[in-house]
């Protein structure tokens, strides 16, 4: 008896240890949130700390970028349905690729040498606003509809990969576009990240379409997440 006994509890803790295993996978799997990720001691190429004025005094950003992001301008994208689709743009890129601001709700996208990096916000959040930067639960919110939006667009569709990492002091949305244009023969990939200012939010985007499979294209992604992580927002 002693011995059927002692089968029967190893069995219920063989079972019970292999739930907990089956439930902390699921758990993991489900989780998308990461916090304070470290990147390398040094950046994947030549670079240098830029610093930003955002327009109406709502703070300035610093970031690592490639020294050869030689190239930067501002302006507002002014959509057909007024002020509340407007928004503030601000791009580095290389000189040597052709310049696109893009204006007007309808507008023409580049099909080849694209690489920048764009910060977008609102011309119109307030200076005076307070700046609730520890805030997960919107981030977390405003994630789930930027997916839904990312999936419904037919220039995106496929999302390789999204997350919600801690940087500095702020929750920021990430989500990873890579794909590749069998119809155009282009590699279209983008980084995607959105955070918290004053009452509104910035949005920090890195893109790049080309036709060449080459190192750049190849190693885009992981560089963009290296001077994504290198963000700090301040005050004015």
């Amino acid at each position: 008896m002693k011995i059927g006994h002692s089968k029967i509890y190893s069995n219920i803790i063989i079972s019970c240890m292999r739930s907990i295993l089956i439930f902390s996978l699921f758990v993991m799997a489900g989780c998308h949130f990461s916090e304070n990720k470290t990147y390398p001691a040094l950046p994947p190429e030549t670079s240098k700390i830029q610093v930003i004025h955002l327009a109406n005094g709502i703070g300035t950003i610093s970031v690592s970028l490639p020294v050869r992001y030689d190239t930067t301008f501002t302006w507002i994208h002014y959509s057909d349905c007024g002020a509340p689709c407007e928004k503030r743009k601000y791009r580095f890129q290389p000189k040597i690729l052709p310049i696109n601001p893009e204006t007007g709700y309808f507008y023409k996208t580049l099909k080849d040498s694209v690489e920048q990096f764009t910060i977008v916000h609102n011309p119109y959040i307030s200076p005076g606003d307070s700046d609730n930067t520890d805030d997960k639960d919107y981030i977390t919110s405003f994630h789930d509809h930027k997916k839904f939006y990312v999936i419904h667009d037919p220039t995106l569709r496929t999302i390789k990969s999204d997350t919600i990492e801690k940087i500095g002091d702020r929750y920021y949305s990430i989500i990873i576009i890579d794909n590749y244009d069998t119809a155009t023969s282009t590699y279209i990939k983008k980084l995607l990240s959105t955070t918290t200012i004053k009452k509104g939010t910035i949005d920090f985007n890195f893109e790049l379409t080309s036709k060449r499979k080459d190192s750049l294209t190849e190693k885009f992604i992981d560089k963009a997440k290296y001077y994504l992580r290198t963000i700090r927002i301040g005050a004015q």
